[in-house]
């Protein structure tokens, strides 16, 4: 597969998956990450995904989730995107609002023609 389809493809499943936090679509957003997910936040704390899909779905409400300069790199059925998320969210449980802006890097898997996020981390600015 050519890499600028790749590329195009990761990007396009990067904001499928913003879009999804937005809207609180957790079945979008169940599909688009893998059962041996890895999510680490800028906090340190680390999800599987389980403990991710349940933290969005009761804990934190997005507000905007926006992606600055993606870069994606190919390695056959892997992909690594990089960069910056800016993201306006409110706690459930005490309405506290918080601006985030955090640096990314995510791991993209192939398998049977299916790209699925692996990993991600954030670090914060």
């Amino acid at each position: 597969m050519d890499e600028q389809i790749i590329i195009n493809t990761i990007t396009e499943l990067e904001t499928a998956r913003c879009r999804a936090l937005e809207t609180g679509d957790l079945k979008a957003l169940a599909e688009l990450v893998d059962e041996g997910l890895v999510h680490i936040h800028a906090t340190g704390t680390i999800d599987d995904k389980a403990g991710y899909l349940q933290l969005v779905q009761d804990a934190i409400e997005f507000l905007r989730v926006d992606r600055k300069n993606l870069d994606v790199r190919v390695y056959a059925d892997v992909a690594i995107a990089t960069g910056r998320l800016l993201q306006s969210i409110k706690l459930r449980a005490t309405g506290e609002r918080r601006e985030m802006d955090v640096i990314t890097t995510q791991i993209w898997l192939r398998q049977a023609d299916v790209w699925r996020q692996i990993s991600f981390q954030a670090t914060n600015l």
